[in-house]
């Protein structure tokens, strides 16, 4: 080597030149990087482990998973609250309705029932109240209730039925002691009377008292209540 190359090589010592840096160095850079990146800490750790980021996005996807569960679990308990909700709703309208539908119709029951017991009274009143002097009108008072087999029977004596009265000068007036119902349903009932009748006449200084037992057949009909059977009992 001659003197002048010598001269011109750089010490070992001296120092770095300042300046821009060459193309060939920069390339040689870049070249690194890029494999230090390939190789490097950013696809997991040194020892295996997952990175930093892939942690972060498992946690992530695990908190979701705890929320979404738990909307669930919130949203199937509303269902359930509603559901009991509708259902305990739903059994007090219903108790309701058949409580109003029940008192409805034991209100019925009874005012029918009280319908056929007055009826039956007043039938067996007319029955035993009768008088010489208003014979005719009485004996259409009685008629006024009849129906049936009651009527039929009836019609066919009225005449023979007035002309006792009269000529042998009756007086008598009903009353009723007891009545209750045999039998009933919404067409007719059975209805027990018991009466007592004070009774006068040409043939008695006195009047007498007799007693009596009905039983009545009142017919609910079209036109109201009847008296279609009429029946003496011991």
């Amino acid at each position: 080597m001659s003197a002048a190359a010598v001269t011109d090589a750089a010490p070992v010592d001296a120092p770095v030149a300042k300046g821009r840096p060459t193309a060939a160095s920069v390339d040689k850079l870049s070249q690194s990087a890029g494999s230090a990146g390939a190789d490097g800490p950013s696809s997991g750790g040194a020892d295996g482990s997952p990175s930093l980021a892939k942690v972060a996005v498992a946690e992530g996807d695990s908190a979701e998973s705890v929320a979404d569960d738990a909307g669930r679990r919130k949203s199937v308990g509303a269902l359930i609250g509603l559901a009991a909700a509708s259902i305990a709703v739903i059994a007090l309208v219903v108790g309701a309705v058949f409580t109003t539908l029940a008192a409805r119709s034991a209100a019925h029951s009874d005012d029918l029932r009280e319908q056929y017991t007055a009826t039956a009274r007043q039938a067996v009143i007319n029955l035993t109240t009768i008088r010489a002097d208003s014979a005719k009108a009485d004996i259409d008072r009685i008629l006024s209730l009849a129906s049936g087999e009651f009527k039929s029977e009836f019609d066919g004596r009225v005449d023979p039925f007035m002309s006792v009265v009269q000529q042998a000068k009756v007086s008598s007036t009903g009353e009723v002691v007891e009545s209750g119902i045999e039998s009933a349903d919404d067409q007719s009932a059975k209805v027990l009377v018991a009466a007592k009748q004070m009774v006068s006449n040409t043939g008695s200084a006195e009047p007498q008292a007799r007693q009596y037992r009905f039983r009545i057949t009142v017919s609910n009909g079209p036109t109201g209540m009847t008296v279609s059977k009429v029946e003496f009992v011991g």
